[in-house]
């Protein structure tokens, strides 16, 4: 199992997948990361590529999210460990496409 880490950075291009998990992911510069007294939300997109891309391109459509402000989309091979902090909770929707 692989634990993801999240920095600050450039995203890839629209488009371009990064090779794998091993990876770092990469947000935006100017991305709050722990800003003040807010709490974050963490957002996570796990499925086909083309099913996360569109996802990410909805939420936009929506106003939800700017498709830049997500991660490079990575392929996943082999399993990941997703670790809160305590007390976080959790909530997941699996909705099937196509």
């Amino acid at each position: 199992m692989k634990t993801m880490t999240f920095v600050t950075g450039q995203p890839l291009a629209a488009g371009q997948v990064s090779p794998n998990l091993s990876s770092v992911m990469a947000l935006p510069e100017g991305v709050p990361v722990g800003s003040g007294g807010r709490r974050s939300l963490r957002h996570i997109l796990l499925g086909h590529p083309e099913d996360v891309r569109q996802t990410i391109h909805l939420l936009h459509t929506l106003h939800y999210a700017e498709t830049v402000l997500w991660s490079p989309i990575m392929t996943v091979e082999e399993a990941i460990t997703i670790t809160t902090a305590q007390g976080e909770a959790m909530s997941l929707l699996r909705r099937w496409v196509h």
